[in-house]
């Protein structure tokens, strides 16, 4: 008696639907699970015909053949009545057989999956739904048109709709910019003089997801509404209708709208149709950075392209007059014997050649301006800097200074053969601006993965306001530091900057002067 007990207590608890019909297919047994899924007393149930209660043509096709003495498994639809949703179901049931192998009845195991079905079909939809966002993803450069089409006719599939539209909103949300129906919409409407421009405060109940900012579900379209105003002869006739508006930060960028589904919209919709049209509006932005940083790139490219034109135009019409001004200086310096304007001739000859370096300068720097990379090679900077020294011999020797440059071994650089300008022009400007019978002194120090370069001068010095500012272009410092136009340490900096070094002034620590450096890194 306990173990019958125990059988009854398991087979009304079953989480299972569990039926007994006898040969002649009549219930004899059920439990209260089969109850609640069938939907029907079970005193309505135990003396049924098994084949009443289940009526669908392929379910009674089922049970039969389990009368037959074969085991059947079946899914389905049940409907308990015209009231009520339907039931997805699974049945497993088998033929009862005596030890003799005659027929006694059959067993149902039913169980009710609408849920397992509904949460599968979501998950299709949403597979659907990252399928359209992948296809959306490779239309990058497809025109405006044809994805704005894509987007809502696969908004319309995942929602089960029949219709759909998708339209974008003015800057200021007054005006909606109607940018695609489906195809069904433009055969079926006949609505004469359509527009594709709407102020937002005249269009009735499809432009209150704008009104209020949120997604609207009208399941019963033809309910009287206050927000209605009604559809012009000739519009599709409408049965349920959602809508979503589309937001980037507060301000509402796109709205979408799909109508005539069979069943009724909810907030799963809801969600394909935001997430769908979301993944639209990214789209749409990075096309639009995209075009921008195009348009960008051409008009920098222009533009370095008109600066360079401009630079050689400048070069050569500055340096033609200037060239003939050397000239007629030179010669009026062999033939003037009056002091005085020999005096007079050799201060023009002094300025035009400032004249000309600036010109070189200004031409040079632009040129650097425009490089972004440059190519490297195995540079030795001792040899670099001697050759410098070498070039600078007939000042220095002028100016009766002595260049100091004590190195030992090779000093292997990764540099451009442009790094000769740099010690020019540090070179240049210790000359320039330190007092005659002076000494400069060259030194190579080795700074880990770099070799550090310094030209140290015995000249006045560079103020500590003025440093900061001393390798900006045109920039000039004041009367007792380093004078004149300011490009050559401008040129120095954007050398070393393409090396990816660094460069500095700093005070001369065993007296007056100041000790200009540069870091370049070592090859290998």
């Amino acid at each position: 008696m306990g173990s019958e007990k125990e059988y009854r207590m398991i087979f009304e608890k079953s989480p299972l639907g569990i039926i007994y019909f006898d040969r002649e297919g009549i219930v004899t047994l059920c439990n209260e699970r089969s109850s609640a899924i069938i939907d029907k007393k079970k005193e309505n149930i135990i003396g049924s015909d098994i084949l009443s209660i289940f009526n669908d043509e392929q379910m009674g096709s089922a049970i039969q053949t389990v009368l037959s003495g074969t085991p059947v498994q079946y899914e389905g639809e049940y409907l308990p009545s015209p009231e009520v949703s339907s039931v997805q179901m699974e049945f497993h049931c088998s033929p009862d057989v005596s030890e003799d192998g005659s027929l006694l009845g059959g067993i149902c195991i039913i169980e009710d999956i609408s849920l397992r079905r509904s949460l599968e079909d979501t998950l299709k939809i949403d597979e659907s739904r990252l399928e359209a966002l992948l296809k959306l993803e490779q239309m990058m450069d497809a025109p405006m048109q044809e994805i704005a089409d894509f987007v809502h006719e696969e908004a319309v599939k995942l929602t089960g709709s029949n219709i759909g539209y998708l339209a974008f909103l003015n800057e200021d949300e007054s005006a909606l910019i109607m940018h695609t129906w489906s195809n069904s919409v433009m055969k079926e409407c006949t609505v004469p003089d359509r527009k594709f421009v709407y102020e937002v405060d005249r269009i009735g109940l499809w432009g209150e997801p704008i009104r209020q900012r949120k997604p609207v579900i009208i399941n019963d379209y033809n309910a009287p509404d206050p927000l209605k105003k009604g559809y012009p002869e000739g519009h599709v006739e409408l049965s349920n209708y959602m809508a979503v508006p589309i937001f980037e930060g507060e301000r509402i960028v796109a709205t979408a709208g799909v109508s005539n589904k069979e069943g009724d919209y909810d907030a799963s919709d809801v969600r394909q149709l935001t997430l769908l049209m979301q993944g639209l509006w990214r789209l749409v932005q990075r096309r639009e950075s995209l075009e921008k940083l195009k348009k960008y790139a051409e008009d920098l490219e222009h533009s370095n392209e008109l600066k360079e034109l401009f630079t050689d135009i400048m070069r050569h019409d500055l340096l033609n007059p200037a060239g003939i001004v050397k000239g007629y200086a030179e010669l009026l310096l062999e033939m003037e014997d009056d002091e005085k304007k020999h005096d007079m001739v050799r201060t023009i000859d002094r300025n035009n050649k400032k004249l000309i370096d600036m010109i070189e300068n200004a031409a040079r720097f632009a040129k650097l301006d425009s490089f972004e990379e440059i190519e490297f090679q195995e540079m030795d900077l001792a040899l670099v800097i001697e050759s410098v020294v070498g070039n600078f011999r007939p000042n220095i020797e002028e100016r009766q200074m002595v260049v100091e440059f004590a190195h030992k071994g090779t000093y292997p650089a990764k540099a451009n053969p442009m790094i000769e300008d740099v010690f020019s022009n540090l070179l240049s400007n210790a000359i320039k601006y330190s007092p005659e019978n002076e000494r400069i002194i060259i030194a190579i120090s080795d700074a880990g993965d770099e070799w550090k370069v310094s030209v140290t001068d015995l000249g006045e010095g560079v103020s500590d306001e003025n440093k900061p500012e001393l390798f900006e272009r045109f920039k000039r410092v004041t009367k007792k530091g380093i004078k004149g136009t300011g490009l050559g340490l401008a040129i120095v900096r954007k050398i070393v900057d393409l090396h990816g070094g660094s460069v500095g002034v700093e005070d001369n620590p065993e007296g007056r002067g100041s000790i200009f450096w540069v870091t370049l890194n070592k090859w290998g």
